[in-house]
């Protein structure tokens, strides 16, 4: 007869209850714990596997995407850097995930300049495909024109600038463009092309009535924005008993052009102009004469300042007939509002270009000594 099979031991807990063992024997109870204490550790791992594939899944791709962001990459820029400035402009959602993602997906290099199509929140793989095909050709070609060129250097600055200009065209141009502040008759364009960084349409490139009128419009703009239309006005008494044209106002703003090397020269300069005008004295400006003469030269012969020219302002009283040079526009502040004071005279008094004011020759011939024992000039 088999054996009886023992009673599971029981407790009493001393309110008429038992306890009963759950000891198990065999072994099959610590295998079921075992697997216990791996399973979990397991399934939290999956789980956060599972929550991390999630996050990069939605830092790859966000979703919605925004308007669209202008977005550069400068020369020698690194991938981490280019990472950094698309999270900081929000076309991507982490630098370090699409610094990964590159890394995944290859690409890099990406060349410099200027890149179109990029939006908030950007997914990453169209990021990488955008910057792997490089920046979109230009659709304008820049072209400076600084401050104080005759319109003999301008011309022959634009035709090497555009060799696809025809240069009968270019003179054509000039000589039959007539800006509103232009004198009735005249043909002579010189101060009216504005100095400034003009971006020429891909189109319109070798174009030169649209290059002109390009430049006419901004010399219209900033003009109204000082107040040259209304130079007489402005002004008044300026000059003494001499009226003021708004043309004269421009031709005083291409000599300040011509003499200020500093900004805070030009109002001061306009009033030695004003001042010298109002007592019919000669200018006695040195680069209306290399304008005369057509050639710039540091220092001028006596057959250069005896040229009979109506721009030789050393020999002839009162303003040159027309602007010697496109002036900016502080020039031409600085010709509507010329700064109080009485002074005749200027020179240079050091090498980063200020100027010392006297209303006194012998005080300016002392300034004239000191210069040049100093080596000014």
């Amino acid at each position: 007869m088999p054996a009886a099979t023992p009673a599971p031991a029981t407790a009493n807990d001393g309110n008429g209850g038992e306890f009963v063992s759950v000891k198990g024997g065999g072994g099959s109870g610590g295998g079921g714990r075992w697997a216990l204490l791996i399973g979990v550790p397991l399934i939290v791992i999956a789980l956060f596997i599972a929550a991390a594939g999630f996050w990069v899944k939605g830092k790859i791709d966000p979703g919605s995407q925004g308007e669209e962001v202008a977005f550069s990459i400068a020369k020698g820029a690194t991938t981490s850097q280019i990472a950094t400035s698309l999270a900081e402009k929000k076309i991507v959602s982490s630098a370090t995930v699409f610094e990964w993602y590159v890394k995944w997906k290859g690409g890099d290099p990406f060349q410099a300049g200027k890149y179109e199509g990029l939006r908030v929140n950007s997914p990453m793989g169209e990021v990488v495909d955008i910057l792997k095909a490089g920046p979109p050709p230009p659709t304008t070609v820049s072209f400076l024109v600084r401050e104080g060129l005759w319109v003999s250097e301008f011309k022959k600055l634009a035709l090497e600038k555009f060799p696809t200009m025809d240069p009968a065209a270019l003179d054509a141009a000039l000589k039959n463009t007539h800006p509103s502040l232009q004198p009735a008759g005249s043909t002579n364009i010189e101060g009216f092309l504005f100095p400034a960084t003009y971006e020429i349409a891909q189109q319109d490139v070798g174009n030169a009535q649209k290059l002109i009128d390009q430049m006419i419009a901004a010399f219209d703009r900033v003009s109204q924005a000082e107040g040259l239309p209304d130079a007489t006005a402005k002004l008044k008494g300026v000059a003494g008993t001499k009226s003021i044209s708004p043309y004269e106002a421009l031709i005083v703003a291409s000599l300040v052009e011509s003499e200020a090397k500093v900004d805070e020269d030009r109002a001061k300069i306009a009033r030695v102009i004003y001042n010298r005008l109002a007592r019919g004295e000669t200018l006695g400006i040195d680069a209306s004469v290399l304008y005369a003469i057509q050639q710039r030269k540091t220092n001028l012969t006596n057959t250069d300042l005896k040229v009979d020219s109506p721009y030789n302002t050393r020999l002839k009283k009162g303003l040159p007939p027309a602007p010697i040079n496109s002036p900016g526009q502080e020039s031409i502040n600085a010709a509507l509002n010329p700064a109080p004071g009485d002074w005749l005279f200027y020179v240079l008094t050091d090498k980063d270009g200020r100027h010392y004011f006297t209303n006194n020759l012998t005080d300016f011939n002392r300034a004239v000594v000191d210069a040049k024992a100093r080596g000014v000039f």
